[in-house]
């Protein structure tokens, strides 16, 4: 919560193939020290390191696909993106289970100590992939893999949307994030979807079976179905925003979809098998983040500092409110129900308020916005075509 922000700020000044990298290697360095650790203390002190570079990487990495895609792009590359992610989660599971049953004993220490050493073994080849192969932004690139002609062309089609960087890292940076409208409307649609406490519907599943007297095995592997779920939805709602060229009805299909399954959940005596049904159907809510993050990218315009903070302040207000939200209505002393601390009742409250903000919400703030700019600049006679394109350009919501 803390690094995001700041790391996000630091990379449209710094090149993002050498301050992603030393992230990168940083954090791997803590996680290897994790393997000597005695103490709890010291897995505190060495995890908020970790916690603390390891920021820059999600909101990073947005930041440079909103740099290079354009706005009829970003929805699918945000959501290949993100799906990435989910299936690294996948093979590192795999990999843990295969360490934990192969090196316990081995060199005379425990599997999960022989876990932090490959961590940091396999971030070697990562980091030396990034310094040498990463491309930077468009506008300062000298990836070997692209040629003059392309180094030239990836330019062009940002500047053709009116996205061309401006503003410069000075006093001005903090006016210009504090006025816009683009951290207010985003942090409330961030917020409300991670007050769903989607992410945490896994667990909420697998306590259910448990409680429901299920054998471990199925407790382990059936709530799989969810991140099958969210697969499918990332990468489908993806390319349906970037084809209808609007976020606005995917959103609020995926809000319908959520308040369906969340309204089973809070009223629970149903069928099992709705109520099965009703976990899978929500694994569509991962789709909401990568439309989000397309969204900042594509409606920043060229103002890569507002761009970069928005992205990071979104993720970090999220894991802020979402931490004690699920602590408090979410106990596992309380599942599977919930019903003392009214977990799933609140949480289809977020649910429709995040599905009416991102479709009638966000509709209405953008073209408030795209109208009050259009009206600002018939006042000020100097124009520029960079900023012509910028505000008569079709938003992309």
């Amino acid at each position: 919560m803390l690094g995001g922000p700041a790391a996000n700020m630091i990379i449209t000044v710094v090149r993002p193939r050498y301050w992603l990298t030393f992230c990168l290697m940083t954090w791997s360095l803590f996680v290897l020290f994790l393997y000597k650790c005695n103490t709890a203390s010291q897995f505190y002190g060495l995890r908020f390191c970790i916690g603390l570079f390891e920021s820059a990487a999600g909101p990073g990495l947005h930041y440079i696909l909103g740099s290079w895609y354009r706005k009829s792009e970003l929805g699918r590359r945000s959501s290949l993106f993100v799906v990435s992610g989910v299936l690294g989660q996948m093979f590192s599971g795999y990999l843990q289970a295969a360490l934990y049953s192969g090196m316990e004993g081995k060199g005379g220490m425990s599997a999960w100590r022989w876990l932090f050493i490959f961590d940091f073994i396999l971030a070697i080849p990562v980091a030396i992939y990034g310094i040498f192969c990463f491309p930077d932004t468009p506008h300062q690139t000298t990836a070997w893999w692209l040629n003059e002609w392309e180094r030239k062309r990836v330019v062009e089609r940002i500047e053709e949307e009116g996205r061309k960087p401006i503003g410069k890292m000075d006093l001005s940076i903090l006016k210009r994030i504090v006025t816009s409208w683009q951290l207010y409307a985003f942090s409330l649609a961030w917020v409300f979807w991670s007050l769903t406490a989607g992410s945490y519907l896994i667990q909420f599943m697998g306590l259910w079976l448990k409680a429901s007297r299920y054998s471990v095995t199925d407790v382990n592997n059936i709530p799989t179905g969810i991140g099958a779920v969210n697969f499918i939805f990332m990468l489908s709602t993806g390319y349906a925003a970037d084809k209808i060229g609007s976020r606005v009805p995917v959103c609020g299909f995926i809000g319908i979809l959520l308040t369906f399954s969340f309204a089973i959940f809070t009223a629970w005596d149903v069928p099992t098998g709705l109520k099965m049904f009703a976990f899978f159907l929500a694994g569509c809510y991962g789709c909401i983040s990568p439309l989000i993050y397309g969204w900042v990218n594509s409606s920043c315009g060229g103002d890569q500092h507002l761009r970069a903070f928005t992205l990071a302040w979104i993720t970090s207000l999220g894991l802020g409110v979402v931490t004690p939200f699920q602590l408090y209505l979410f106990p596992s002393s309380g599942a599977p129900t919930y019903r003392k601390t009214h977990g799933y009742p609140v949480a289809l409250a977020f649910v429709v308020c995040l599905g009416l903000w991102c479709s009638f919400g966000m509709w209405f703030v953008e073209r408030w916005a795209q109208k009050r700019e259009l009206a600002k600049q018939a006042d000020t006679p100097e124009v520029t075509d960079n900023e012509k394109r910028s505000i008569e350009a079709p938003v992309a919501v």
